[in-house]
């Protein structure tokens, strides 16, 4: 059960250690270790396949002589939304030093048990033998993550379906790695006529999620701040949190839902957005047998020209976030600017897949593959995009939050109308959670969002 909440972010905090499934005992003989923990960290992010998390310890009692560096930390966190159990192991120890004659102090880094297995295992093979002709994305991505010969793992998966099979050998890859390589040649299958991929694979508090940026947006949208969230759809409850000054009165939880930081990274750098091709650029296809068949897009086969890309043909195919107006940015640059646009500078190459020894496909390779020189190009300004406007905040800790959903933001301006400061248009509304942070020092809680939309007012 959550805690009673003097203050915002109050939490309480339990460790356990366990070594073969049996817990360890601290050298004053307890099974608890929360006294030796200075802080705690736990990060997710879309673009990381697992959970990490750090433990801050102040060993005065020889504990670093009983840790072979390969434990198990059970991490139970009291908060006052919800409550939260971790299983993390442990892969390294570093930064320790000694603070005085008697007590060192040092940093423990975790994983998930997934991140360690997923190092130790191989796969090879043709996808249509390993995986029983089950070559959908989502079904490759399930047997990667649930069948023990791989990941083996017994945590919920939220994964999107996809239009395309992937029919390729695993060069000995790990499984992760595989599961990447699918990222970047997965097609929607529910965005209609439209060709939509950007795909992403990580892990949150809820599970693992395979799912494209698009996907994401609209879950985003769809969140409701009248329905807790729900672990089986894994869609969570919306969350709003205000800039507002600190309420003066004795009830601090009132400040529950409070931005208590706000920053605003690097924005409106429309000049690294032309060397990077954010906006426009061309996008080329090669077959990796003969450079004359290579594919310049399904536009056009001739192999001199390539495909040309730019926002504005394809903005109106992507999804947006609530809020920001489904307006592009690029119409209200400078004319000028937006005539440089026009003109790209970057360039990028894509491999084919090699069709030429499968007989299914020798005469008439498949669509989706010829398609990989257009996508590529989708899935560029699809991740460029979401980048529009960003914002890194810190909140009183909230565990019900996690990486690939939305929340609501309410800024305010620095002008006012009389004495009260105006809602800031541009950068209120709904965003995408892109990473966040839980940090605790045992007692108090904050939690630090990096926050993402791709439209503007």
């Amino acid at each position: 059960m959550t805690i009673f909440r003097e203050n915002p972010g109050d939490v309480d905090i339990s460790v356990t250690i366990f070594r073969d499934g049996e817990k360890l005992k601290s050298p004053t003989g307890q099974y608890e270790i929360k006294d030796f923990i200075r802080g705690f960290q736990i990060y997710e992010s879309i673009t990381s396949s697992t959970m990490e998390a750090k433990i801050v310890i102040e060993d005065s009692a020889g504990m670093i002589n009983a840790f072979t560096g390969s434990e198990l930390f059970k991490v139970q966190i009291r908060g006052s939304i919800i409550d939260r159990t971790f299983y993390m192991r442990s892969y390294t120890i570093l930064s320790r030093s000694r603070t005085n004659q008697d007590t060192d102090v040092y940093v423990i880094n975790l994983a998930s048990d997934e991140f360690i297995k997923n190092e130790a295992v191989n796969m090879f093979g043709m996808t249509d033998v390993i995986f029983n002709k089950k070559t959908e994305t989502s079904q490759i991505v399930e047997t990667i993550l649930k069948n023990t010969k791989y990941i083996g793992t017994k945590k919920r998966l939220y994964l999107e379906e996809t239009l395309n099979d992937h029919k390729f050998i695993i060069p000995n890859w790990r499984p992760f790695d595989a599961i990447y390589w699918m990222t970047e040649r997965s097609i929607r299958k529910s965005a209609g006529t439209a060709l939509q991929n950007g795909f992403a694979f990580f892990e949150n508090a809820l599970g693992y999620h395979y799912k494209s940026i698009d996907k994401m947006i609209e879950d985003a949208n769809a969140m409701d701040s009248s329905k807790d969230t729900n672990i089986n759809t894994g869609q969570p409850r919306l969350y709003r949190y205000t800039q507002s000054p600190k309420n003066l009165a004795d009830d601090g939880a009132a400040d529950q839902y409070r931005i208590n930081a706000v920053v605003f990274p690097e924005e409106k750098n429309f000049l690294m957005g032309l060397r990077h091709g954010a906006w426009s650029g061309y996008s080329i296809g090669f077959d990796p047998t003969t450079i004359t068949q290579s594919k310049m897009g399904i536009s056009t086969d001739i192999s001199i020209d390539a495909h040309y890309y730019n926002i504005n043909t394809y903005w109106n195919s992507m999804s947006h976030l609530k809020d920001g107006g489904n307006k592009n940015i690029i119409n209200a640059m400078d004319k000028g600017v937006q005539q440089l646009i026009e003109y790209p500078k970057r360039v990028r190459y894509s491999i084919l897949p090699n069709q030429i020894f499968d007989p299914k496909y020798q005469n008439n390779p498949q669509k989706n593959y010829e398609s990989l020189v257009e996508l590529q190009a989708y899935q560029w300004m699809r991740i460029e995009s979401l980048k529009t406007i960003k914002l890194q905040i810190t909140i009183p800790g909230n565990m019900d939050l996690y990486v690939g959903s939305g929340i609501d933001i309410v800024i305010p301006t620095t002008s006012k109308s009389g004495s009260t400061a105006k809602r800031d248009p541009r950068y209120s509304g709904r965003y995408l959670i892109a990473s966040l942070t839980h940090d605790t020092n045992g007692t108090s809680m904050t939690t630090e969002l990096l926050l993402m939309k791709d439209s503007t007012i």
